[in-house]
């Protein structure tokens, strides 16, 4: 009888722990535009396959700003099944309370790309998938630290 009462104190306090902690853990979740936000440089890997179920390798590192409140500006080098193409974009995207989002992304060569994304280590991460039918591209965005401008020189001593 003590070991089954024992046992019951343990799950029921291993409960209330688990509950508190996963509130914590949602309450620290709380994002918005503002969390995808500043400079980040990523890299893209995977496939597309056309009606013929023929497959091209894909792959793509760049840098996108992300202002915060919605848009995001940027550039990459792609490379499609080995043919590279340089890439100015522009875009805009949405993020939940979850901390997941999704973003358009349009590239000056005329390609439109749609992706879903997951805001991970307090925001100085992205984890991201694109959504286009045919396409299995995956990757991830670091946060790009911040470079402080060069102090002006002094002026010489008279």
């Amino acid at each position: 009888m003590r070991t089954s009462l024992a046992s019951r104190i343990l799950i029921a306090a291993a409960l209330l722990l688990g509950t508190a902690a996963a509130a914590s853990a949602q309450e620290e979740a709380a994002c918005d535009a503002a969390s995808f936000s500043g400079a980040f440089g990523y890299s893209l890997k995977g496939s597309v396959y056309d009606r013929n179920f023929n497959i091209y390798l894909l792959a793509a590192a760049g840098r996108i700003v992300a202002d915060g409140a919605g848009n995001i500006t940027g550039t990459d080098t792609i490379s499609y099944d080995g043919g590279a193409v340089k890439r100015k974009l522009t875009g805009t995207y949405t993020v939940n309370a979850d901390c997941t989002g999704t973003l358009v992304l349009n590239g000056d060569d005329t390609s439109v790309t749609n992706a879903d994304f997951v805001i991970v280590n307090d925001g100085k991460e992205v984890s991201i998938v694109q959504t286009d039918d045919g396409f299995i591209l995956t990757g991830d965005l670091k946060r790009q630290k911040s470079v402080a401008p060069a102090a002006a020189p002094a002026a010489p001593a008279q």
